[in-house]
This record gives structure tokens, C-alpha cells and sequence, in this order.
């Protein structure tokens, strides 16, 4: 009888283990220790999903009917050139990432709190960057042709990881204020983060629009500034919380005995 109950039991188990190509206790068992891979694949595929997504909203003025006539025509064929191009090197900043995380060898808290945190900072701002540059070439076309050549990308997908790049920032503005320091606060909550150099363009081969489109250069340099300072600042605020936790976990007060 216990035999019999026995086998029952391991029923279950049995035809588990006859299941042609089961897998997937594995995958789940192993899950924990493959989250950086898994992160890493989904950075690979949503690369692929950012770069087809971006090639069909460029492209779409063609079976839309919004090309446009005559110098219109051009004008959005410029558009989509200089788009196309940047949506490679905005796929492969995507791809980068995921290439990073997956080489990861940190814990599950470093790798969510660190790695993953500075990996979504570093995204933002450097699609932030090209966006901001291949929206000067645009420009500079504009200026030199007097053609309406646009400067817009979708990137409405950054939304999902903007709060990487926003929180340090908000988090030094708090911290200023809570030190009486309100001025600094305000600075990096409003003004440094608010901050868009972008400007109109100007008339063709005008002084005015010269100076807008060396301005919209200048926004290149300040979106990667913006990047860096970002990141240092989480980088810092890490450390100090990391430190903080080993403390509690086994303080030690650097006094000698005698």
C-alpha cells in the first residue's frame, strides 16, 4: 500500500520529467540568477521594436499622402534621410544597453538599483543627444536652403524611462532645500532641467537664423552635460545609501582599544 501511494505521489514528477522538451522548470528555477540576461533581451528586442517603429512614423508621409508639392516634396525627403540615419544609431544606444546589463555580474539589488538605474539614465540622455544633434543638421538645412526640412523624431518612448533621469536630479534638489540651500534646489528642479536650448529657426541666411541654428549645437553639448551631472549625482547618492547599509548591517566604530 505505501508503495502504491508512493508512486502516486511521484506521479506528477514522473511525467514531468517524459515531457518532450520541457524546459521550463529550469527557466523558472534559474530565473533569479538570469535576471540580467533576460533584462538584456528585452533591451535587445525593444532596439529592434524602437528602430521599426521610428523607420514607419518616418516614412509614413509616403502612403499617407503628406509629402506634400513641389519643394515640399524635397523638403521631406531631406526629413526622412536625416531621420532614417538617426534611427540606427538611437536603435543601436538601445541595443548597447542591453549588450551592458547582460554582462552584468551584480547582485539583484545592485543590478536593479545601479546597474539598471545608470543604464536608463545613459539611454535617455543619449538619444536625448543624437535627437538634439541630427535636429541640427536638420536646421542647418533649413538655414542653408530655405527649406522647411523638419527636426522632429518620435521619441515618446523615452517617457517610460524618463524618472531615471529626472529622480537624481529631483533628488540633490531636495536635499539642497532640506540644507537651506533653496537657491541651489531651484536651480537643478526648474532651470538646469527646464532649460531647452532649442530655439525657432530663423529666416534663411539670416544673422538671426545662423544664431539659432548654432544655438541648437549648442543644446548637443548641454544635453550631454545634463547626462554627466546626472550621473555623477546618482553615482554619489548610491554610494553614500550603499555605505549606509553595510554600516547597519555590521557597524564598526573606528576607535582603538587599548
Amino acid at each position: 500500500m505505501e508503495k502504491i501511494l508512493n508512486k502516486l505521489l511521484d506521479l506528477p514528477q514522473v511525467v514531468n520529467s517524459k515531457l518532450p522538451g520541457n524546459t521550463f522548470n529550469s527557466w523558472v528555477q534559474d530565473s533569479e540568477g538570469n535576471i540580467p540576461a533576460w533584462v538584456g533581451k528585452f533591451y535587445t528586442v525593444s532596439a529592434l521594436v524602437v528602430l521599426l517603429t521610428s523607420l514607419v512614423v518616418i516614412l509614413s508621409p509616403i502612403w499617407s499622402g503628406g509629402m506634400g508639392e513641389k519643394m515640399d516634396i524635397l523638403a521631406n525627403v531631406l526629413s526622412m534621410l536625416i531621420w532614417v540615419y538617426a534611427a540606427f544609431p538611437i536603435s543601436q544606444v538601445i541595443r548597447s544597453a542591453g549588450d551592458s546589463l547582460a554582462a552584468s555580474k551584480s547582485g539583484t539589488i545592485d543590478f536593479i538599483f545601479k546597474d539598471l538605474a545608470l543604464a536608463n539614465i545613459k539611454v535617455l540622455g543619449h538619444v536625448a543627444a543624437i535627437v538634439a544633434l541630427f535636429g541640427a543638421f536638420a536646421m542647418t538645412l533649413s538655414w542653408a536652403t530655405s527649406l522647411n526640412v523638419s527636426g522632429d523624431f518620435a521619441t515618446g518612448w523615452i517617457e517610460n524611462i524618463n524618472y531615471a533621469y529626472a529622480l537624481p536630479m529631483a533628488a540633490t534638489a531636495e536635499l539642497a532645500n532640506l540644507l537651506n540651500l533653496s537657491f541651489i534646489g531651484d536651480i537643478l528642479a526648474k532651470d538646469w532641467t527646464n532649460w531647452d536650448p532649442t530655439m525657432a529657426s530663423g529666416s534663411a541666411w539670416s544673422w538671426d537664423g545662423l544664431m539659432s541654428v548654432a544655438w541648437e549645437y549648442v543644446g548637443v553639448a548641454v544635453v550631454l552635460a545634463k547626462l554627466y551631472v546626472v550621473l555623477a549625482i546618482y553615482k554619489f547618492f548610491y554610494s553614500i545609501i550603499s555605505s549606509l547599509v553595510n554600516f547597519i548591517k555590521s557597524p564598526y566604530l573606528p576607535f582603538r582599544s587599548k
